[in-house]
């Protein structure tokens, strides 16, 4: 009888899947194409596949621990599946040899016995698996899960299914059916309940064929969906640099994210790969400051699009009202309020960490910076990116400072700056850009440097007032109008001149000319000097007995990789001992002032700047070492403002290279 209903279970559990399958394959198929090659390459994707999807590589660098859990989990499925599918097709077509026994290595067995035996291993790896990660979201509890998604209610069901299947299993092949009859009897009210073995064997099998099959029919609906969409969207990986933006698409009617319409079906695809295990909230500077942003929340709200729509789920709902092909009016749902609300769009620091984060390659951030887009071209900048723009539109420079006054700090420099006009033969433009040009704090560092660059022997210039903004945290902001202009000036200026090499001082310039400016070789400051340093040209004699702590800019390290250049450079400082932060390298956190936040008021609870310097003093450290002027800029505020003052103090790699070089 149990059969019977097995199999009517099943055939029910393939139907739910299979319509469920199709709805998801629909939803990812109502997105627009994408507008990069994601498909190209098919053996170096597969090559992916087999390293994050089956071994789990990236996961395994960024979480060792819960890699291991899901390793656990994805090793004891294959394994199980591999059991199953042998044991059936040899006890169909070979069942006498199949359970015939034979010696292997002095122990008599059967192929029966091996594979049967093996199936419970593989249950107790993938309990074990699955108890370490309920162990780890309901006890030890990351602060990624502090703050739960609403609609994430099917997490704990989910867990309970493959777990009681796990459990259910083992019970069936491990224990019942290898116990002799009649021995387990249960207390019921004064006398003792007698169970044969062989009705738990059924029991349980059947409890067991209930949670397989349910969990079956619930993959397209719940968090198991990744299991299919995962692989895929790993599959579909950008190749794009690090420091390169999702290309925008050359159609009239796209002006960024605003419409459901506007999802790219990779965006669709990726939102249902999304297995909410929060790594990209928790290294999300905007969530740990208390906004309103969470790139988790941004994707499984894209995930639950239609619902939303639909008033199935508590969230606003705008609409737009546009124009079909045979003329008539249809309501078109917009994204802002329904994905992400205005205060989490521009809290978004651009600082790269989600993306670097996420196991499977989402684009949270391409997603904000195109919604961004959308923004701006509708006109509802908020005020305070408005004047950024503006500021440097008109002026050049984030502060809206005299662009006239661009080249005034080379006054303080106690070494003459030439430029372009005074040193024709130039081997290389040093282009300073907008903090080191026009920021108090960092106008010294730039003097120091422009001696350094001397001493060494660097044939360099400068452009002086004709150099412009570079663009790159305006492209960020969204305003990509803005930035083509700026850098069809700025090669304006190159072509000009005869630019071939460029020297960059700040990250965010040296990432911008570096990957979206094409035909320079480009070289962020830090490598000219370690170069100088390690050929002799630049001696570093002065001991500075002090212990530092580094700070990895997103745009020097998630964006271009310059990890260790840094710290290279301070290790050759005598007397100098270097400590890290909990969170360096990749887990950098941002200080803040990326994606148009630099000079505006940031809206969370907390400032990402002052978490980032009261880090940096729990470690001890006496002086908190920069290699970026926002960072210089927002980590010295920082301190000021946690009064820290006494205990740490923020300087620039420049600086202490200045001061061991040169004494002071």
């Amino acid at each position: 009888m149990l059969e019977y209903i097995y199999y009517v279970l099943l055939i029910i559990a393939i139907a739910v899947f299979i319509k469920g399958l199709k709805e998801k394959i629909d939803f990812v198929n109502s997105g627009r194409p994408g507008s990069e090659p994601r498909t190209n390459n098919k053996l170096r994707r597969l090559g992916y596949v087999v390293k994050d999807a089956f071994f789990l590589i990236r996961l395994m660098k960024r979480e060792k621990k819960m890699g291991i859990g899901h390793f656990l989990v994805l090793l004891g499925f294959i394994i199980l599946f591999i059991d199953i599918f042998v044991l059936l097709i040899c006890a169909t077509l070979i069942p006498d040899s199949f359970r015939a026994k034979y010696e292997i290595f002095g122990i008599t067995v059967s192929g029966y016995e091996i594979f049967n035996h093996s199936m419970g291993l593989s249950a107790i790896i993938f309990f074990v698996g699955l108890l370490y990660m309920a162990i780890n979201r309901y006890i030890l509890k990351p602060s990624r899960f502090a703050r739960k998604y609403d609609n994430a209610g099917d997490d704990s069901l989910v867990l309970l299914l493959l777990l009681f299947a796990a459990i259910f299993g083992w019970l069936v092949d491990d224990v019942f059916r290898t116990a002799p009859d009649y021995v387990f009897r249960i207390p019921v009210i004064g006398y003792k309940l007698t169970i044969p073995s062989d009705v738990l064997v059924n029991v349980f099998w059947f409890a067991h064929a209930v949670a397989i099959l349910a969990l079956l029919a619930l993959i397209p609906q719940t968090k198991l969906m990744h299991i299919l969409a995962a692989p895929i969207a790993i599959f579909t990986r950008t190749e794009r640099k690090p420091g390169v933006l999702r290309p925008t698409p050359q159609t009239e009617d796209y002006v960024g994210m605003v419409k459901r319409s506007d999802l790219t079906r990779r965006d669709l695809l990726a939102s249902l790969a999304c297995m909410r295990c929060g790594r990209c909230q928790d290294n999300c500077p905007a969530f740990n400051s208390k906004t309103s942003l969470s790139p988790m929340f941004l994707v499984q709200n894209i995930r639950h699009i239609d619902k939303i729509l639909k008033d199935e789920l508590p969230i606003a709902k705008p609409y737009e009202v546009v124009l079909e092909e045979d003329g008539g009016e249809a309501e078109e749902p917009l994204l802002l309020d329904n994905v992400l609300d205005m205060h989490a769009i521009w809290a978004c620091t651009t600082c790269r960490a989600c993306m670097e984060m996420c196991p499977v390659y989402i684009e949270q951030m391409d997603m904000i910076i195109e919604m961004r887009r959308g923004i701006i071209e509708s006109g509802e900048t908020p005020p305070d990116i408005r004047d950024f723009l503006t500021n440097i539109q008109k002026q050049k420079n984030p502060w809206g400072e005299g662009k006239f006054k661009r080249d005034q700090w080379t006054k303080k420099s106690e070494v003459p700056v030439p430029t372009v006009k005074d040193n024709p033969e130039f081997e290389w433009l040093w282009f300073v850009g907008c903090a080191h040009s026009f920021d108090n704090r960092n106008i010294p560092v730039t003097a120091k440097l422009a001696k350094i660059l001397k001493d060494i022997g660097v044939n360099y210039a400068i452009l002086g007032r004709d150099e412009g903004c570079c663009g790159n945290d305006v492209r960020r902001v969204g305003e990509e109008g803005l930035f083509q202009l700026l850098k069809e000036e700025n090669v304006g200026q190159f072509e000009k001149f005869g630019v071939k090499r460029i020297i960059a001082t700040s990250p965010h310039c040296f990432n911008t000319l570096k990957n979206e400016y094409e035909g320079y070789d480009v070289k962020f400051i830090l490598e000219v000097i370690y170069d100088a340093i390690k050929d002799g040209r630049l001696k570093l004699k002065k001991p500075i007995n002090k212990t530092v702590t580094f700070h990895d800019p997103c745009y020097l390290g998630r964006y271009n990789g310059l990890y260790e250049l840094p710290r290279e450079i301070l290790k050759s400082i005598p007397g100098l001992k270097l400590v890290e932060m909990p969170r360096n390298r990749n887990r950098s956190f941002c200080c803040g002032a990326g994606g148009g936040n630099l000079v505006r008021e940031y809206p969370g609870q907390f400032r990402p700047n002052n978490l980032r310097a009261k880090e940096a003093a729990d470690t001890g450290a006496e002086i908190l070492a920069v290699a970026c002027p926002f960072c210089m800029i927002m980590l010295e505020d920082g301190v000021k403002s946690e009064k820290l003052e006494q205990k740490i103090t923020v300087m620039d790699v420049i600086e202490l290279v200045y001061e061991s070089a040169y004494g002071a």
